[in-house]
């Protein structure tokens, strides 16, 4: 890469890009309300304009390692094995784990998610897991409290990762359904492992290349006198990683 004034961060994670190119202002103690305002419009853009800054966004960047088979699973309870409390949840989690480790026998990728505030507010798991890891017959037989929704990670052209990411992190602690401290979302080593380091560089350009063709796209882009922020996302088609 050239060298020049805009600093760069690319991120890759299975068929997803994440990149941002900015120029970036400094604050200074003299600067005035307008003038922070308009900084932190480039140093602190919208959550959803960065690389790698929210719990969404780590995320969002496991989901899109599992590429173009990972499967949503919910698992609901019957009455007769509905958790009173959500560290009864979590047990019940920890021994479904282990009885897909027993199936597995060797290690595998997870995202896993403990819900009970919306809808009907019973206590309910959430599970992404790759369809050649464990299909829906071999989850609803495993899990057997109960029944299990299956559908796929990504729905299809012009979805994203993100769309699930932001849906596994709507639901906050509130100190009852969900304890203080409580991670809600939370994923294995493996996925972590996957992960490659994003690349930093500079340029002399601010113009982030989207490829025609790609599945899913969106770019955001602020830009004033102090300095200019711009991002850009795709996922790549399934033809392209085969």
């Amino acid at each position: 890469m050239d060298d020049g004034p805009f600093i760069c961060v690319r991120q890759r994670a299975g068929p997803l890009f994440k990149e941002c190119r900015s120029l970036r202002p400094r604050l200074c103690k003299d600067d005035s309300p307008f003038d922070r305002l308009q900084k932190n419009k480039i140093l602190k853009p919208r959550g959803d304009s960065s690389v790698c800054r929210s719990r969404t966004d780590r995320i969002e960047l496991r989901l899109a390692l599992y590429g173009y088979e990972g499967t949503f699973y919910t698992l609901t309870f019957d009455d007769e094995h509905l958790p009173p409390s959500f560290q009864e949840t979590e047990k019940i989690w920890r021994r479904f784990y282990y009885r897909l480790q027993k199936w597995k026998k060797q290690p595998f990728d997870y995202i896993y998610a403990i819900e009970g505030r919306h809808g009907d507010h019973r206590y309910h798991i959430h599970l992404v897991a790759r369809y050649s890891d464990f299909s829906p017959a071999e989850i609803q037989f495993l899990w057997g409290m109960g029944w299990v929704d299956d559908e796929p990670v990504l729905r299809g052209p012009g979805d994203s990762y993100r769309r699930l990411a932001r849906y596994l992190t709507k639901e906050a602690t509130d100190g009852v359904v969900i304890p203080v401290n409580k991670r809600i979302v939370r994923w294995s080593q493996t996925l972590n492992k996957k992960l490659p380091p994003p690349e930093r560089f500079s340029s002399k350009t601010g113009f982030i290349r989207i490829p025609k063709g790609s599945m899913s796209r969106g770019t955001y882009q602020v830009e004033n006198e102090f300095g200019v922020y711009r991002y850009g996302w795709y996922i790549k088609p399934q033809k392209e990683n085969s």
